[in-house]
């Protein structure tokens, strides 16, 4: 990792843009050897149901150090805030967080829709879940977290009026980015919202497109790579889909909604 972030200095020189290159190298890789340290010291213990099988990524592994490594990486409470001010959330609504992890968002969208609203967390890996959980319990919050899939959600149609998904489109290959799509379309209401935050990499400054460009070989990474993420949105059947904003160097913020068919 030294020699990778001296290479990149000598070849473009030192600007913010490098600058912030260099640190990603160097911090991410530090702080998930400490999480792995810490998987060891101190196991967490996982939910009794059984485990959904998914051929998307699951990041059981990074459980124990996910929040830390979010924090170190930009995508902290700032982020958060922002993915929740696109979702618009009002008192009351009903919210889905699809790939919640250990649920910093859902919290946050809990308290959004307030007391009479509704929170629901679901996610692949155990530890994910478990810590969650833990975390929503030594907060207080009512929150519903359980193991899914977004390719298959336990939910009945129309049961909620925002779906948030927060960095986890990119973890599905191709078709299961389909299946989930056309599953979080069945479970919004008309007129219910998709609020996506993920990697856009076509958008992205000149050095961050350079290094993504060998990513279009990875399935799960060549919409993200190309700039090709909102027709799947539109194939799943979402009218309008809107693309409203941008973080810091890489990601970028949809917000895809079902049609109201009563209102013609």
């Amino acid at each position: 990792m030294l020699g990778g972030a001296a290479e990149i200095l000598m070849l473009w020189g030192f600007s913010v843009w490098t600058a912030v290159l260099v640190a990603v190298l160097l911090v991410c890789p530090a702080i998930m050897v400490w999480g792995a340290i810490q998987v060891l010291r101190r196991p967490t213990e996982l939910p009794l149901e059984p485990v959904p099988e998914t051929r998307g990524m699951s990041l059981n592994w990074a459980a124990p150090f996910y929040d830390r490594w979010c924090r170190g990486c930009g995508l902290g409470d700032a982020f958060r805030a922002e993915t929740l001010r696109h979702a618009a959330l009002q008192l009351g609504e009903r919210v889905l967080d699809v790939g919640c992890g250990t649920g910093v968002l859902t919290r946050r969208a809990a308290e959004a829709v307030g007391p009479t609203g509704r929170a629901v967390g679901i996610d692949p890996a155990p530890k994910m879940i478990a810590r969650a959980r833990a975390n929503a319990a030594r907060e207080g919050a009512r929150i519903a977290f359980r193991l899914g899939v977004i390719e298959r959600l336990p939910f009945e149609d129309r049961s909620f009026d925002v779906v948030l998904a927060s960095l986890m489109i990119h973890h599905l290959p191709p078709d299961v980015k389909r299946e989930g799509l056309r599953e979080v379309y069945r479970v919004l209401r008309p007129g219910g919202r998709l609020v996506v935050a993920d990697f856009d990499w076509s958008r992205a400054h000149p050095v961050w497109r350079m290094l993504a460009w060998p990513l279009r070989i990875l399935p799960m990474l060549r919409a993200h790579a190309a700039g090709r993420v909102t027709p799947y949105f539109v194939e799943a059947g979402f009218r309008p889909v809107d693309l409203v904003g941008r973080w810091r160097w890489s990601v970028s913020f949809w917000v895809a909604r079902r049609p109201d068919e009563s209102r013609g």
